[in-house]
């Protein structure tokens, strides 16, 4: 049901106000295993940061690490990235020196040959169902779909004279069937 009390689930990711999302690739397989080594004191200073939640790590062939972080509030999550421990990583991937900040003498001999960082921000409202509601353990679907926005609609509730106007969608229907393979197969 929709709340804005999500208290009363036990998954900690339930309460996240702001989320990170990382991934680095290395440049080749000793560096992605001096990442594996490289990471114990982060994932310390990570898992006793105040606004925590929780973190998984997920793995892409050939030479990526990349990673999931909830935090209580966007403040939060920023206070740590001023961590002594995020800047010693940070300083490491990038083969910059932690001293001065300037990059190596040789770039090419940083640990990584990119990556990316995006910081997503909760909704104020979501929904929670069962034993995880502070309002009861109620179990059902959602009747009345709300919207997020005084503006936004599902695509069926568009009205019938609006949905006519809107050009294209057999088109593009036709497209991914002819260029599904499982279709051609049959």
């Amino acid at each position: 049901m929709r709340t804005r009390d999500f208290s009363a689930c036990r998954a900690p990711q339930a309460r996240t106000g702001a989320l990170f999302l990382g991934c680095n690739e290395y440049r080749s397989p000793r560096a992605f295993l001096e990442q594996l080594v490289t990471w114990g004191p982060l994932a310390n200073a990570l898992k006793n940061a105040p606004g925590y939640l929780w973190h998984r790590s997920y793995y892409e062939f050939p030479l990526r690490i990349g990673l999931v972080v909830c935090f209580e509030s966007r403040e939060s999550l920023m206070a740590f990235a001023k961590a002594p421990e995020h800047h010693a990583i940070m300083h490491w991937l990038v083969g910059t020196s932690p001293e001065t900040g300037t990059g190596s003498a040789d770039p090419s001999k940083a640990p990584v040959v990119g990556g990316f960082i995006r910081i997503l921000e909760a909704e104020e409202v979501g929904y929670v169902n069962g034993t995880w509601r502070a309002e009861g353990d109620e179990l059902r679907m959602v009747e009345n779909w709300q919207d997020r926005s005084p503006g936004a609609r599902r695509p069926g509730d568009l009205p019938e004279d609006l949905r006519a106007t809107i050009t294209g969608a057999g088109r593009v229907r036709a497209l991914a069937r002819a260029l599904n393979p499982l279709r051609r197969r049959r």
